[in-house]
């Protein structure tokens, strides 16, 4: 179920405020695409920057459009595991496919107090937890070898993966693999990744699922000349911190702002015309690419 391309979904605002209708214009469009599955409330949706009260009506928002169209992880996460416990269990009452979890953060427990972290909180739900490495973000790492014991855990079954040198560790490990660095994701899946949680799906991921296509079917130099073309964009995206650029990108093309939670700046004006730029090149690779698969 773990596999192919999802994404974690930015939450639009406007003056201050959620933009309720902005996110579900945004999540009814890409329910129609080619997407394996959406995350709410991650990084990219500013979720640390949203009240209990925001996350909750984030939530509802997203699976009032989507339904049962598409599976809906729900990202939950924080220092202290009995709070995280206590979010989940008030996220129970939506039908989500499961949980995107992450490390304590700020705490820097070691591998024993991670492991616990992570047992409490798949005992305390059915739905599938899938881990989220991400230290750079959060202060603590999940080993390999942590992640090993985690999987006999009945509901531990995939893990997001932003540390490249781990790609190959978890390769003979039995959990679906996504990649969480946007610009390592064709490495993720020569490695044995399932696909990735990827920001920048937002405005490329029929060419990201068309990469993984490609070097799923042995054309490994297709996949990788895709992919170098996609690599300029993808380091624009995070050329701010996210989602600024994303939300920037996007407002080119649907009924929302650039309009970020500070202390979260909006992307500088000379980004914005760079990502001006790159869209024309993205619709150009786009209409090329259309043309040489037919």
């Amino acid at each position: 179920m773990y596999s192919g391309i999802w994404l974690p979904l930015v939450t639009p605002m406007r003056n201050g405020e959620v933009d309720i209708d902005a996110l579900q214009h945004l999540a009814n469009y890409y329910s129609r695409t080619e997407i394996s599955g959406l995350v709410a409330l991650g990084t990219t949706g500013e979720a640390a920057l949203l009240s209990e009260t925001e996350r909750v009506t984030v939530l509802q928002a997203i699976t009032d459009v989507v339904g049962s169209s598409l599976p809906v992880l729900v990202g939950v996460g924080g220092p202290d595991t009995r709070e995280v416990i206590r979010e989940l269990r008030r996220y129970e009452h939506w039908d989500c496919s499961g949980y995107l979890v992450s490390p304590p953060s700020y705490m820097c427990p070691d591998q024993a107090g991670v492991q616990w972290h992570f047992e409490q909180i798949a005992a305390a739900t059915d739905r599938s937890i899938v881990l989220y490495n991400v230290p750079h973000r959060t202060g603590v790492a999940i080993a390999p070898d942590t992640v090993a014991r985690l999987t006999e855990l009945d509901n531990v079954v995939a893990i997001k993966e932003c540390v490249k040198d781990n790609f190959d560790k978890l390769r003979s490990v039995p959990v679906s693999l996504l990649c969480g660095t946007d610009d390592a994701f064709l490495d993720c899946i020569r490695q044995g990744g399932a696909g990735g949680i990827l920001a920048s799906a937002h405005v490329c991921a029929d060419l990201l699922i068309e990469v993984q296509a490609l070097a799923e079917t042995q054309r490994a130099e297709e996949a990788q000349t895709l992919f170098a073309r996609l690599q300029p964009l993808i380091r624009l995206l995070f050329a701010a911190p996210n989602p600024s650029a994303i939300k920037a990108m996007l407002a080119f093309d649907h009924p929302m702002t650039d309009e970020t939670r500070m202390p979260i700046s909006r992307a500088p004006a000379d980004l914005v015309a760079r990502l001006a730029e790159a869209r024309e090149v993205l619709q150009d690779l786009r209409a090329e690419y259309a043309v040489a698969a037919h």
